[in-house]
């Protein structure tokens, strides 16, 4: 990519990088962009505080979830897998972060993601950085995930914790 005067530019067009967005057509107001942020906030909130009803209210009924290795089809089987893989574990801590609005017709956003999940003991785990790939939409609960496609970075275990302890 060439950049000159804030305008910048693919060495080839043709060959559009991946991990590119796209640049929205038009903007959206600052009370539509508090609701995206709201919306990504109470999924990992609803990870890390175990409030499965909360985690659920941001994914709508027939939402698509493809993490690359699984994919799921219903936000009640998704929901249904992240408890029975979340309630089992330690202290966890989802942050989400950059949320970039790249598409207002359909509405789409792109996310970075970290995840920090210990295991029982709290001793060990995993950090997982991926970014996520949202399309949204409005239903009558308001704006939900109406599709969402996670690009995994990197996964590692971790431990021990010193902070296990304390």
């Amino acid at each position: 990519m060439v950049c000159v005067d804030g305008l910048c530019t693919i060495a080839n067009p043709t060959q559009k990088a991946k991990h590119e967005m796209s640049t929205p057509h038009s903007t959206i107001s600052p009370a539509a962009r508090f609701e995206i942020l709201d919306l990504i906030n109470r999924y990992s909130t609803g990870i890390d505080t175990r409030d499965w009803d909360l985690f659920r209210s941001t994914f709508a009924d027939a939402a698509d979830v493809d993490f690359g290795f699984a994919q799921w089809s219903g936000a009640e089987a998704f929901t249904i897998f992240m408890r029975d893989t979340h309630n089992p574990a330690g202290r966890t801590l989802h942050r989400m972060t950059n949320t970039t609005v790249t598409s207002v017709e359909p509405l789409t956003v792109r996310t970075y993601g970290d995840a920090i999940v210990f295991e029982a003991d709290n001793v060990s785990g995993t950090i997982a950085n991926a970014w996520y790939d949202d399309v949204l939409t409005r239903t009558e609960h308001g704006l939900q995930i109406q599709s969402r496609t996670v690009h995994m970075i990197s996964m590692r275990t971790i431990g021990p914790n010193l902070a296990a302890d304390m």
